[in-house]
């Protein structure tokens, strides 16, 4: 209930938007100049990937203006982790100081700068698994549970460390709870469903991995 409290917060919220129009103004420029680019990979690319064909007649189908308004609508949610990571500090602070009261270290440049790198690691890896995988999207029941387990692929190793890295080592958070941060991760990502809440979904699933982790970390001292 607090966490759902929070996400409504006047200084959440700030910071919420911010990475938010980042992310749709950057890809927004990209897919400008290079969508012509981008749909004709597609094209070419699914011939080689299972269901091709069935997948070419269907992007076909819905025509090439929706087909790149529906990638970059996922570029735009897969990368909200990377520019948030700018801003979370604000976030983690906000939440410590209303409910757990703990001592953080003071953020410095460095340690934005390795969230920004945990961020676009896992982008990376979550993009080259989803260039070879995006056929599931197109199978009934699959592409639900596929779509859910990528976005956690995607956020997982994030939102641990913007969570924690202000009050303790992130990689020890993740050995000691990792089969719940998995599982909290997992059912969170059912966000990205929703159209436009979508949109603010890392940060929605920040304010629970950051109650989570705090909540813990309270519990020990």
């Amino acid at each position: 209930m607090k966490a759902l409290v929070d996400l409504f917060d006047g200084k959440i919220l700030k910071y919420t938007f911010l990475p938010f129009i980042l992310s749709i103004l950057f890809w927004g420029v990209v897919f400008y100049f290079f969508s012509d680019n981008i749909y004709a990979f597609l094209e070419g690319y699914v011939s080689y990937i299972p269901f091709g064909e069935s997948i070419k007649n269907f992007l076909a189908t819905i025509g090439s203006g929706l087909v790149i308004f529906i990638f970059y609508y996922l570029a735009v949610i897969s990368t909200l982790g990377v520019f948030s990571s700018f801003f979370i500090d604000h976030i983690v602070i906000r939440i410590n100081e209303k409910h757990y009261n703990l001592t953080p270290k003071k953020p410095t440049f460095n340690d934005t700068l390795k969230g920004v790198l945990v961020s676009i690691k896992s982008f990376l890896i979550y993009f080259v698994i989803f260039i070879f995988t995006f056929f599931f999207l197109f199978i009934p029941v699959v592409n639900i549970l596929y779509q859910l387990f990528m976005w956690s692929l995607l956020n997982k190793k994030p939102l641990v460390f913007d969570s924690s890295y202000l009050f303790a080592n992130p990689d020890e958070i993740e050995k000691k709870y990792n089969s719940r941060i998995w599982a909290l991760v997992f059912l969170t990502s059912i966000v990205y469903f929703i159209p436009i809440v979508s949109l603010f979904g890392y940060t929605f699933q920040l304010v629970f991995m950051t109650h989570f982790v705090l909540k813990k970390l309270k519990e020990e001292k």
